[in-house]
């Protein structure tokens, strides 16, 4: 199932405008259809900081906290560091969605465009 990566600062700028609600780790998407969105803290990875070349191959990937912490990098606010390397990251959360019971859901083309969609309006709702 595709999972989505939503900036953290995306998603203050939607409970503000009040387009979803967060419950615990749940992100309430406005319908109709309203969708359920578990979501998992993760960052984005910008770049590399002081223009090194990426020794660790994960500059425009997204890695979740489980993730980050397998790997022995340390994450504060929009820095992780590994290693000898620093690395600017956008910090935000893995979006998966789920039924009422909280196990993830299969969704066919058109109802994932469909989702896209909402995802989007409140992209452009939250410009204004």
């Amino acid at each position: 199932m595709p999972r989505i990566f939503v900036a953290q600062t995306l998603v203050d700028t939607w409970l503000s405008t009040g387009g979803v609600s967060l419950e615990q780790d749940l992100l309430r998407v406005s319908g109709p259809p309203s969708v359920d969105l578990f979501i998992n803290p993760a960052v984005w990875f910008e770049r590399i900081d002081g223009g090194e070349a990426d020794p660790h191959d994960v500059v425009g990937r997204v890695k979740t906290s489980q993730e980050l912490a397998q790997m022995g990098a340390d994450h504060y606010e929009s820095s992780v560091v590994m290693g000898d390397y620093a690395y600017t990251v956008k910090p935000g959360f893995i979006a998966t969605v789920v039924d009422a019971r909280g196990a993830e859901v299969r969704l066919d083309g058109p109802t994932w465009g469909r989702l896209m969609q909402q995802i989007e309006v409140l992209g452009t709702s939250s410009d204004n």
